[in-house]
């Protein structure tokens, strides 16, 4: 049986990014000029905590659209995570109606988001994650295998203008978890056998 959604962070969160606690909030930080990537950085960073942590899911949200605003270039990725948020309140919910409308309320803002930037890996990756994790009665798991096929296509094109680290656990995550093809398996096994040569980062 698939894993629920929520119950998997911790397998893909220690996978892609280490938490950390912040010496100052989100407000200080941009007061200080910190640079929308150095904060996107951030973001990824709470959204895991979010998943576990109810009163951090505001918080992280108002930090991903202070990111669309501050560089509209990332509008759709930071709206694709605002919907995964969104989706994490039905999981907080006490009501099964209440975790229904919060669910889907935040697919159709994640939906949107990838919209916006059907290219983008790490849309594509946080709607597929999310997608894939979700439980069955909501029939989201093609979405999520038809994400993952496009990250795959993608790579080629972009995988040089994404952080290392980030790409190296994506390929991880499509290992374990995507319908691939043998021709795709062996693409991603190359491709992670030359990172970890090229970023020895990576192992970390």
């Amino acid at each position: 049986m698939k894993p629920n959604r929520f119950g998997c962070v911790h397998f893909i969160g220690a996978i892609l990014f280490s938490l950390s606690f912040f010496s100052l909030s989100i407000n200080d930080r941009a007061a200080a000029g910190e640079a929308p990537d150095e904060i996107l950085k951030r973001a990824r960073k709470q959204f895991y905590v979010a998943i576990e942590e109810k009163k951090q899911i505001d918080p992280t949200i108002k930090l991903f659209k202070q990111i669309a605003q501050m560089k509209p270039k990332y509008a759709g990725r930071t709206q694709v995570y605002v919907g995964a948020l969104t989706a994490l309140k039905g999981k907080h919910a006490f009501f099964p109606h209440a975790k229904l409308k919060w669910t889907r309320r935040g697919l159709a803002i994640m939906d949107k988001g990838l919209k916006q930037s059907p290219s983008d890996i790490e849309a594509l990756f946080i709607h597929g994650t999310t997608c894939y994790y979700l439980p069955f009665f909501f029939r989201r798991s093609d979405d999520a295998q038809r994400d993952f096929k496009e990250i795959i296509k993608r790579m080629p094109l972009e995988v040089d203008t994404y952080d290392p680290v980030l790409i190296a656990h994506v390929i991880a995550f499509l290992l374990e978890n995507g319908s691939l093809t043998g021709d795709e398996q062996a693409y991603l096994q190359t491709l992670k056998t030359k990172l970890e040569l090229q970023h020895p980062v990576v192992h970390q």
